[in-house]
């Protein structure tokens, strides 16, 4: 648990400096709101194309995931080492699509890997898990805007940075995490069509599919956040990178305090009992962001916001999980991830038609608020287990 979350962590810190990076790029590189969503767009579908095919393929290959964990981090310094190389908008565009393959890959094997480690404690195991992504969300927008503060680095150099880390990351994590799905093997080999079918009856599930959509509207509006903040926060309240990075880090990486307390409390009290509040305060702050402009209520609000990012959307993998049965882990958790991304390559467009539209970034804020608001009504009405220890080998088509 601790490799996997140290490597999440890594994964994390590279992928949420991105957005921070990319208000440098289209600053140097003139990228207006389109050309910036358009890149936004490409990335997320990247993502979700590797979670829906890769689903399957995890769950059948569970002999290599050590070396599939090994190649995400190789992958991880290939990309941003050609991502520092790219000097044209064309060339960022065919970087980008590759840019978020390997840490959508990562979330496969890790969390396939403890929902069967840990069966009566799954939502505490992906909390951890996710405890490592926060540390690394939360340094992430710090260490890229205080390497484009130091004055003496451009945006490309911090690629060829996050390169050099992900390389070193690659030995670190073979020799680690090696021999993950080697335990419990048994030599059997489902076929591809056989993966392909135990997905497509993952999808019969109403409750499932209810929780995947919750995701969904959360994620379509998580996304915004995470995308238009960082150009919130500088271009409207006219932050530095640095000031910048530390607020945008308050976003993405309070989970550091709430992932494991939220987690043991999904376990204990039911998944519903924990997403509910969560995504209503969650709206509720995301609303009054603008109103309070650059005052200092901007930390609270932010951190607040912070505390409910990642770690909601790792209870609803918990409790996807608490339905799916053994050996079709992975192929669930890239269901949630690939459908969610797949409808959402177009938020990004539709986020910055109405930055344009009314002229403020801080639309972005409103339009989270809102779909997090609907995220809650559906959790609402979904009849969820309540995360106890014999909820983790149930048939994938179990009824709610």
């Amino acid at each position: 648990m601790g490799s996997l979350s140290f490597g999440h962590g890594l994964s994390h810190m590279f992928d949420q400096g991105f957005p921070l990076l990319l208000t440098e790029i289209a600053a140097v590189m003139g990228l207006g709101n389109l050309r910036t969503a358009t890149l936004f767009a490409v990335k997320q579908a990247g993502s979700s194309v590797t979670s829906l095919g890769g689903g399957p393929l995890i769950d059948n290959y569970k002999r290599y995931w050590g070396l599939i964990l090994t190649a995400c981090m190789l992958v991880h310094a290939l990309t941003f080492g050609a991502m520092g190389a790219s000097a044209t908008f064309l060339a960022l565009l065919v970087v980008v699509l590759f840019l978020s393959v390997p840490g959508s890959l990562w979330h496969l094997p890790a969390a396939a890997a403890l929902s069967q480690r840990f069966p009566d404690r799954r939502g505490f195991a992906i909390s951890m898990h996710g405890f490592g992504s926060n540390i690394g969300n939360l340094m992430g927008p710090v260490v890229a805007g205080a390497l484009l503060a130091s004055g003496f680095l451009i945006w490309n150099h911090v690629f060829f940075i996050y390169a050099g880390l992900a390389l070193v990351m690659t030995v670190f994590v073979w020799w680690a995490l090696r021999d993950v799905g080697h335990d419990g093997e048994d030599g059997t080999q489902k076929s591809l069509m056989t993966q392909v079918h135990n997905s497509l009856q993952l999808l019969k599930n109403p409750v499932v599919m209810a929780l995947i959509f919750a995701a969904l509207l959360r994620g379509i509006g998580l996304n915004a956040l995470f995308n238009w903040t960082p150009f919130y926060l500088r271009e409207t309240l006219a932050m530095g990178t640095f000031q910048a990075g530390i607020y945008y880090g308050l976003l993405t990486g309070m989970g550091i305090i709430s992932a494991p307390v939220l987690g043991v409390m999904s376990d204990k009290y039911g998944r519903k009992t924990v997403l509910v509040p969560g995504f209503l305060i969650a709206a509720l702050l995301s609303l009054v962001v603008v109103n309070v402009g650059s005052s200092l209520l901007l930390i609270p609000i932010l951190a607040g916001m912070g505390l409910f990012s990642f770690a909601l959307h790792q209870i609803i993998q918990a409790a996807v999980l608490d339905y799916v049965g053994q050996g079709t882990e992975a192929t669930a958790i890239g269901l949630l991830f690939g459908i969610n991304g797949m409808i959402g390559i177009g938020s990004p467009f539709l986020a910055s038609t109405f930055i344009d539209y009314w002229n403020s970034y801080g639309t972005v804020f409103y339009y989270a608020g809102i779909l997090t608001l609907a995220s809650a009504v559906i959790v609402v009405l979904i009849p969820l287990k309540n995360g106890n220890p014999s909820s983790g080998n149930q048939p994938a088509t179990s009824g709610a």
